[in-house]
C-alpha cells in the first residue's frame, strides 16, 4: 500500500478479526497510566496473512480502545478501534518501512501516552493512534491471528522505543583535523560580519554509482532508515561540521535531519536543529525545488521556525552532499557546497548526542569534521558563490508539540504535509 493513502481505503478492509479466536488473552490488566508499555513477542507463521493486537474495555459492547493490525502480505498495519459494534476510521499510512515478515519473531510495543498510544515495530517508533476512549478503562489485551510462541510483557518504562540490538544507535565516523594553509579562528573574525567556509569541502567529492566502474572512493553501502548516529556529547561545536552524503530517490517527498539529544521519541527529545526539506505536489515538474522547514525543540515546545520555497539542488536520483556547519551563533546549512540556510541557536550546541536522518533518500555517509580551520570568505564572495534561489521564506509555528507527529508526517505527500504545517503566524 502506498504512504499516504487516505481513508477511502477502509471500503476494501476485511475485519476478520471479528471471528478469529484468541491465541492470547489476558484479563485484569493493572490500571494503565502515562508511561505504561505493552510489548507483545511472538513468531509470525509461514504463511500467515496478519494478526492483531487488541486493547478491550470490558463493557456491554466489549469496546476496543486499540485495534493493531499488521497485513504481512500487503505491507502495512491497520490502527483502528471499535465502539458499541460499530468500527472507526481505520488508519493505515506512515512514513517508517515496514518490517515485519513471515515466518520470523517480532516485537510490537504499545506505549501509553495522555493523549495517544505510540506504535513500535522491532525496535523502531512506527506510528501513534490518539486516544477515542478513555485509556484508564483498558481492562484486557487480546491477541489473535496466524501467531506462535507468544509473550506479553506489561511495564513502566523511561523512555521509547524500547531499541534491539540492531537499532540502537550507530557510532558517528569523527573524521581527524583539516589543515588550511591560510586560516583564522573563530576568535580572528566576527562571525556577524564574516560567513567562514572549510577549504576541504571543495575536496570533498560526491558518490557516484556505476555498474562498469568502481567506486572511486572506499566501498559504500547504504545505511537502513530511519538512521540513528551518535557523536560524543559536545563533539558538535563551532568550527565542526556534520557532513551527509547520499542519493535522492527518483519520487522523493521528504528528508528530514534531527540534530538532538538523546533518541528517545518519548520523553520528546530536545532538538537544536529540525531540517526538512518537502517535495510537495505543488512543486511538480520543479527539479529540486522544495520547501525548507528550520526549527527546533525547546524548553517543551517548537519554536517559530522558518520555511523558504527555495531551490535546494536536490534532485531526483542524483548524489547530493548536505554539510552542516556549528559556527558561533548558529547552524549554517550547505547542499552540494552552496550556503542556503542557517538558524540561530535556540539551546547550547554542546548538549547534542544523536542525528536522526529518514526520507525518501540512499544514505551513504554521515560523519562528523572535527577541529576545522577555517579559510574566511567575504559575504559579497560567499553570495556571488551560491546560486540557490529564495522564493519566499516566512515563519511558521508547528501547531502540534509533538515529536511523532513530525516523524510520522515525513515521506507523506504534500497535500497531507500542507494540512499538518499550513498554518503561519
Amino acid at each position: 500500500m502506498p504512504l499516504g493513502s487516505n481513508y477511502a481505503y477502509a471500503l476494501s478492509i476485511d475485519y476478520r478479526d471479528d471471528i478469529e479466536d484468541p491465541v492470547y488473552l489476558h484479563k485484569g490488566l493493572q490500571r494503565l497510566i502515562p508511561g505504561t508499555s505493552i510489548k507483545v513477542l511472538g513468531y509470525t507463521k509461514t504463511n500467515g496473512e496478519a494478526f492483531s493486537i487488541n486493547l478491550i474495555i470490558e463493557n456491554e459492547s466489549r469496546d476496543i480502545a486499540l485495534h493493531v493490525r499488521p497485513q504481512l502480505p500487503q505491507h502495512y498495519i491497520i490502527r483502528n478501534s471499535k465502539f458499541q459494534g460499530v468500527w472507526g476510521k481505520p488508519e493505515t499510512a506512515s512514513a517508517l518501512p515496514f518490517n515485519l515478515k513471515r515466518a520470523s519473531y517480532f516485537f510490537i510495543q504499545i506505549l501509553v501516552t495522555e493523549r495517544r498510544f505510540l506504535i513500535g515495530v522491532n525496535g523502531i517508533h512506527f506510528c501513534k493512534f490518539y486516544h477515542r476512549a478513555v485509556y484508564r478503562d483498558i481492562e484486557t489485551i487480546e491477541v489473535k491471528g496466524d501467531l506462535e510462541d507468544i509473550s506479553v510483557e506489561r511495564t513502566k518504562v523511561a523512555y521509547y522505543p524500547a531499541r534491539l540490538p540492531q537499532t540502537r544507535p550507530i557510532n558517528i565516523r569523527v573524521e581527524g583535523s583539516l589543515n588550511s594553509d591560510n586560516t583564522l579562528t573563530s576568535t580572528d573574525v566576527d562571525m556577524d560580519e564574516i560567513i567562514n567556509i572549510p577549504k576541504e569541502w571543495l575536496k570533498i567529492s560526491l558518490p557516484t554509482r556505476t555498474i562498469s566502474a568502481p567506486l572511486p572512493r572506499r566501498a559504500v553501502t547504504a545505511f537502513k532508515l530511519p538512521f540513528v548516529g551518535s557523536i560524543p556529547k559536545g563533539s558538535f561545536i563551532n568550527g565542526r561540521i556534520l557532513k551527509i552524503e547520499g542519493q535522492m530517490k527518483l519520487l522523493p517527498q521528504s528528508f528530514l535531519i534531527n540534530i538532538q539529544k538523546g533518541c528517545s521519541v518519548w520523553p520528546h527529545p530536545k532538538i537544536a536543529l529540525h531540517l526538512r526539506a518537502d517535495f510537495s505536489l505543488q512543486n511538480a515538474g520543479v527539479v529540486g525545488r522544495a520547501t525548507l522547514l528550520r526549527s527546533a525543540y525547546v524548553d517543551g515546545q517548537w519554536i517559530v521556525g522558518k520555511r523558504s520555497y527555495i531551490n535546494t539542488d536536490l534532485h531526483p536520483g542524483k548524489a547530493f552532499s548536505v554539510c552542516i556547519l556549528s559556527a558561533k551563533k548558529s547552524f549554517q546549512i550547505y547542499i552540494n557546497h552552496s550556503l542556503i540556510s542557517e538558524l540561530l541557536f535556540h539551546c547550547d550546541p554542546r548538549i547534542i548526542d544523536t542525528i536522526y536522518i529518514q526520507g525518501d533518500v540512499k544514505l551513504w555517509d554521515v560523519a562528523l569534521i572535527e577541529e576545522t580551520l577555517f579559510q574566511s570568505i567575504n559575504m559579497k564572495t560567499l553570495s556571488q558563490m551560491t546560486v540557490l534561489t529564495v522564493v519566499f521564506d516566512v515563519d511558521f509555528k508547528v501547531p502540534d508539540s509533538s515529536y511523532d507527529q513530525w516523524i510520522s508526517m515525513n515521506g507523506l505527500h504534500g497535500r497531507l504535509a500542507q494540512q499538518s504545517f499550513g498554518s503561519t503566524t
